[in-house]
Formats: C-alpha cells, sequence, structure tokens
C-alpha cells in the first residue's frame, strides 16, 4: 500500500483537528480545501480571513467548513484565556505583555490551540523558518521527560521515488557531532 494511502486510513473519520499558522499561503489554502473535502481533517487557518477568502475564490478552492481565524482580531476573551495559559506554561520566563507579543506570532497561538486541546496537531514551515515552528513548541509543548533531543523529518515523494530527509533544519551536522557514524541509506 502506498504511503499516504496507508495514513489517509489511519486518520479518515476521526475529526482530527490540524491548525495551519501559514493559513495566508496558497499552498496551505489549498491542502487544506482538499483535507477538509477528502474528510481527512478539520483544518483550522490562521491568517486574515479576507485574504484568504480571496486567494481561496481566485484558485478555486472551497473554504465551506473550514475555521479561519486571525489572531489579531479573536475576541479579546479567547486572547486572554491564551494569554493566561502561556503565563501560566512560562512559569514566570515571560510577563503577560511579552507574552501578548509571543502571540500575535500564528505558530505561537497555533500551539497554544494544542496545547490547550484546541487542536490535534498543527504543520507550519512552508513559510516560517524550522526555528520559527519548533521554538514555540519547545517552549509550549515541550519534549517527554528524560528527551534531550529533538529530530525533524520530512517527506518527499514523486511518482514512484521516495526520500526521506531527516535533521535538515534541527540536528544539520549528525556526523560531526558524533551522533551518527555513517551515512545511512534509506528503504522505501
Amino acid at each position: 500500500m502506498e504511503l499516504f494511502d496507508s495514513l489517509k486510513q489511519k486518520i479518515s473519520g476521526k475529526n482530527k483537528v490540524i491548525v495551519f499558522p501559514e493559513g495566508n499561503d496558497i499552498r496551505i489554502i489549498g491542502a487544506a480545501s482538499r483535507l477538509s473535502h477528502d474528510g481527512l481533517v478539520k483544518p483550522i487557518l490562521l491568517g486574515d480571513p479576507d485574504e484568504i477568502n480571496k486567494l481561496a475564490s481566485e484558485k478555486g478552492f472551497d473554504l465551506t467548513g473550514i475555521k479561519i481565524t486571525n489572531p489579531a482580531d479573536a475576541p479579546e476573551a479567547e486572547k486572554k484565556e491564551l494569554q493566561d495559559a502561556l503565563v501560566e506554561r512560562r512559569k514566570g520566563k515571560n510577563t503577560p505583555e511579552q507574552v501578548a507579543e509571543m502571540l500575535k506570532d500564528p505558530n505561537y497561538w497555533g500551539t497554544m490551540l494544542v496545547y490547550l486541546d484546541q487542536a490535534d496537531g498543527m504543520v507550519s514551515g512552508a513559510v516560517h523558518a524550522t526555528g520559527d515552528t519548533v521554538r514555540p513548541a519547545l517552549q509550549i509543548i515541550k519534549t517527554k521527560p528524560g528527551t534531550k533531543r529533538i529530530i525533524g523529518a520530512f517527506i518527499m515523494q514523486k511518482d514512484e521515488e521516495r526520500y526521506v530527509f531527516a535533521d535538515c533544519g534541527i540536528n544539520i551536522n549528525l556526523m560531526k557531532k558524533g551522533w551518527l557514524k555513517s551515512p545511512l541509506k534509506a528503504q522505501s
């Protein structure tokens, strides 16, 4: 079975909510539209609703049923909920004013939605650098106790060829750091 077919089967019908902080990017809008209409996930697009709807309309993407939220225009009660939770989570490392600034970043906003169980996951990195997507997760969700190292990986597929790229943005030189002794060839 193909990788993507297998993944579709695993998530289909589970009504997973996925937040996309890069909601103003046409690639993300198209992906969210398809994922929603295929019944795979319930997307939340973060960004300016007018801009997102205009881009979607220009490309013929249907956003019916997709939640679009602009953190800057969110109701004060929602902002306060996220702000209070982030101040508590950061345990004195950031003032309420600093947290308010942090939450203007859609990656922080999206990560807080995951942390507060308002979303099951987040997908980012099409526009934002790896550090900008990982930093909020490390500061808010954190790693399991005892885990000191994280990794990043992505899969690229064209026709029957599949490539896995691991640690291209987090632990860039594993061999130099001594974490990997020799190059490995991935099997598909």
